[in-house]
């Protein structure tokens, strides 16, 4: 109980200090301290360092966010006395930075540990420091711009003696700081007034505490009488009062010199920049000055303003503010250089775009850039514009005029030629030449060019021309050099003055001896063609491009009897039947509207008989080679005894078509009548066979009863072959109204109706995506619901039916879809496939297989009124393929 009353007592000591006490006991591994184990840490160890229980645990744990390797690394040199056993460290405690002072003393292989919080005592440590150092670093700031100020700087204590003066002061005096700091003005060389006007002076800054300036003239050591600024400014004590005075002296005798001289010059520049600017306004060119880096317009004339498109508003303005359109471009960068490299500029023509009049536009000015030099530095420039977009765009007018008249004559294969104004001198214009570079002048140039036999209408023209100053043409022969004689077609336009005065003619010589041997080819074909054409029995003619006719060979005149070329519409009308004349008019000129051939029937009247005769005419038009008609070719032929010969036919054909209808449709009444009057005696014979049935039931042996049978099977078919007959006969009897027809649907309902034979013989049908197509919902039904039946009527005993139809749409001509159907029946041999479709044709024996013959001729039926056609193949006992083709649109309007 006592020791525990002693320990707690010891606790609560070691508690109540001030600092933390740490009692720490060493750790060794192989006789080095590793670690300590914390026997004793006090509560203000704890508030120090933010930590829980400590007693009992190794220090590195306990302190191991506070460097505690650092710190049992410490420890274990004090302990072996190799370091100071007092030492300082600071820790991160709450983001901030702390400090401490741990003290270290081992006592029987223990370690006492007290630590200090320093972080006070560091702060103000670390404040005073920084003090004393900004202190000191302004003392030498102080004195490094006192000394190194050419400024003279002082202080003067109340007494009016100097107790500081700086390096420029000691030097102006020419005395050290020991021989004049403490002593009055007098005695360092102060003249008498100005002793006693600086102590008035300072006497006035005691008592009302501002500061006084002024000036003064007084000798230098060295430089002499010099001319002074000073300043004295009150020094306070912490009361307020005035302890001392601080003065500063500038020497402004260089400055007051050089205001004299800035006032001089500045009435110079005032009166230059008068004279400048009343210049730059007089000068008839447009000018403007720039000033500053930014080019700030500083002065403009009338003329500038006019060009920019501004007002005055724009001065004061940079440049590129008012114009930011000349940005990038060649003229803004020749004003950089002149601003930035001193390089005057002069150049003609300089393009120059920019918004003159709101919309951006080609200008060319002459221009002239200077730059402004003062004091070796460029300071502005000056800048005189001349515009001249007028004359550029004039003469590149001309320019152009002048390469296309140089392109001309180069590309001319035409001998090109000036003349004087009387026609008496003649000059050839060389390949490139222009009209002041010109070839040798030919004075007696009719003789020698012109054909002798062309003189006279040549002379005869060139007067006309000479005396109306109108255009000369003529073709006509030339006299070539090696006694060749050529044609040429000359052109001669006359060039006038501003007072409308002929000064020269300019003319051009076209080589057209090639066209003019064409013509004469063409003219002599053109004799031959009429010459063939009045040897022919037909009528040949010609028109224009519009129709109108401009040529008849002999037959027409000879039937006609009109007069020899008598052409045009007014020549036709009489001739042509009265009842023929709108209908001829009106497909002649839409032949001439299209281009297409022309070829109609129509009666001629015969000039000398008066009989009206039957011809067919037709006609072509004749292109060039861009397609453009250029006349139409044409001919009648007569055929009036073959329009006689083919009435008499049409007649006939008429009339027998009549007969054929007739014939048809009394054989489809027949077929009607006689299926009708056939189905009757077929019922009846089934009918009393039943009821002999009925009454010799039980009767009948089995040899009878077989006899029976075959009768039933006979009249079954029997009625089935007149049912076809009738469907087969009114197939072609009944016209449909063709409807888009979906053979989905289609499908569907055969499904439905065959169900029943469907599920006997356990058969499939696979369809999928057939075609929607134009035509006879009913008969397609039939032709489709047929191949089914047929199909399943001729399956493999044993086997289930499998039908399978698949389509596919092809394009050629028309939109057309192939539709087959295949099965895995018995089949048939390939060379019976021309005859499957045959009325009443069958390839298996009618005991084994029910059919009439008609169903798959049915079919085919179906399929060419939908103008479409239908195949088979086969393969025995492995099945058949039908193939049918069917357009996807109808062209007629019935089926």
């Amino acid at each position: 109980m006592e020791f525990t009353a002693s320990n707690d007592f010891f606790n609560a000591i070691f508690n109540s200090i001030a600092n933390g006490l740490i009692v720490l006991r060493p750790l060794y591994n192989q006789e080095k301290t590793e670690d300590f184990l914390v026997l004793f840490c006090n509560t203000k160890t704890q508030e120090y360092l933010k930590i829980e229980e400590c007693k009992d645990q190794h220090f590195t744990k306990v302190f191991n966010k506070y460097d505690s390797f650092v710190l049992v690394e410490k420890f274990s040199e004090i302990l072996a006395k190799k370091s100071d056993p007092v030492f300082e460290i600071s820790f991160q405690i709450d983001e901030k930075q702390h400090w401490f002072r741990f003290t270290a003393e081992s006592n029987n292989d223990l370690l006492i540990v007290t630590l200090e919080d320093i972080n006070q005592y560091k702060e103000k440590q670390f404040t005073l420091k920084e003090a004393l150092s900004v202190a000191e670093k302004q003392e030498r700031f102080y004195n490094s711009i006192t000394n190194t100020t050419p400024d003279l700087v002082y202080v003067l204590d109340l007494s009016y003696k100097f107790t500081y003066a700086n390096k420029a002061l000691l030097t102006m005096w020419g005395k050290t700081a020991q021989d004049s700091v403490g002593k009055g003005l007098r005695e360092n060389g102060y003249e008498e007034w100005h002793a006693v006007m600086h102590e008035r002076e300072i006497d006035e800054v005691v008592s009302t505490k501002k500061m006084i300036r002024g000036t003064v003239s007084f000798p230098h050591a060295e430089l002499g009488r010099r001319v002074y600024d000073y300043i004295f400014a009150p020094v306070f004590n912490k009361e307020g009062e005035v302890e001392a005075i601080a003065g500063t002296t500038r020497d402004i005798t260089d400055i007051k010199y050089a205001e004299e001289q800035q006032f001089l010059a500045k009435r110079k520049i005032e009166e230059s920049e008068s004279r400048l600017k009343s210049m730059i306004h007089q000068t008839p060119s447009a000018t403007l000055v720039l000033m500053g880096s930014d080019l700030v317009i500083e002065q403009i004339n009338t003329q500038m303003l006019s060009l920019i498109g501004r007002g005055e508003e724009i001065i004061g303005m940079p440049l590129i503010d008012v114009l930011p359109e000349l940005k990038g471009q060649y003229v803004w960068t020749q004003v950089q250089n002149v601003y930035n490299k001193g390089i005057p500029f002069d150049q003609s023509e300089v393009l120059v775009q920019h918004n003159r009049t709101g919309e951006m536009r080609d200008y060319y000015y002459n221009l002239a850039y200077r730059p402004f030099i003062e004091n070796g530095k460029i300071t502005g420039m000056i800048q005189v514009a001349v515009d001249v977009t007028g004359q550029v765009s004039a003469r590149k007018k001309m320019e152009e005029s002048e390469n296309r008249f140089r392109a001309l004559v180069n590309a001319s294969s035409d001998f090109v030629f000036r003349l004087n104004a009387d026609w008496t001198v003649l000059r050839s214009l060389e390949s490139g030449g222009t009209y002041s570079e010109t070839g040798e002048p030919v004075l007696d140039w009719i003789s020698s060019y012109i054909h002798p036999d062309d003189r006279e209408m040549a002379l005869h023209l060139i007067s006309e021309a000479i005396n109306n100053k109108t255009i000369f043409e003529l073709e006509h022969r030339v006299l070539k050099t090696d006694d060749s004689v050529a044609w040429a077609f000359s052109r001669v336009v006359p060039i006038l003055n501003d007072d409308s005065e002929v000064i020269e003619w300019f003319g051009a010589a076209s080589d057209i001896t090639s066209q003019k041997e064409v013509q004469q080819i063409i003219e002599e074909s053109a004799e031959n063609f009429k010459q063939l054409a009045d040897l022919v029995p037909q009528i040949i003619w010609t028109s224009r491009a519009d129709g109108f006719a401009d040529y008849f060979n002999k037959r027409w005149y000879e039937y006609t009897k009109f007069r020899e070329n008598e052409f045009g519409d007014s020549s036709w009308a009489p001739v042509l039947h009265p009842d023929d004349v709108s209908l001829v008019k009106e497909n002649w000129y839409k032949s001439i509207e299209s281009g297409n051939p022309y070829q109609l029937e129509f009666r001629l009247r015969n000039g000398e008989t008066g009989e009206y005769r039957w011809f067919l005419s037709k006609a072509v038009p004749i292109k060039d080679a861009s397609g453009t008609i250029m006349k139409w070719f044409g001919t009648c032929t007569d055929i009036h005894e073959q329009k006689s010969v083919t009435e008499k036919l049409e007649i006939l054909v008429s009339e027998r078509t009549r007969e054929l209808q007739r014939s048809n449709e009394d054989l489809q009444q027949f077929a009607h009548v006689a299926s009708h009057d056939l189905k009757e005696p077929v019922r009846k014979i089934k009918t009393f066979i039943s009821r002999l049935e009925d009454n010799l039931e039980g009767k009948l042996d089995e040899s009878a009863k077989k006899f029976i049978d075959r009768i039933h099977v006979a009249s079954d078919r029997m009625f089935n072959m007149i049912e076809g007959v009738l469907t087969y006969s009114k197939i072609n009897a009944d016209q449909q109204i063709p409807t888009m027809v979906d053979l989905n649907e289609v499908l569907k309902n055969i499904e439905t109706d065959l169900e029943v034979s469907l599920q006997k013989t356990g058969g499939q049908i696979y369809y999928d995506n057939l075609p929607v197509i134009e035509g006879a919902q009913v008969l397609l039904y039939q032709l489709f619901y047929n191949l089914i039946n047929n199909s399943i009527k001729f399956a493999k005993e044993g086997i289930p039916i499998q039908i399978k139809l698949s389509s596919q749409i092809i394009e050629k001509d028309k939109k057309t879809a192939i539709i087959t159907v295949e099965d895995n029946g018995i089949g048939f041999e390939e060379n019976q496939a021309g005859r499957i479709f045959e009325t009443f044709t069958r390839l298996n024996s009618k005991d084994t297989y029910e059919g009439t013959g008609l169903g798959l001729s049915l079919c085919k039926k179906i399929v060419e009124r939908h103008s479409g056609t239908i195949t088979a193949s086969g393969n025995p006992s492995v099945g058949a393929v039908f193939t049918i083709t069917l357009p996807l649109k109808q062209e007629e309007n019935n089926i």
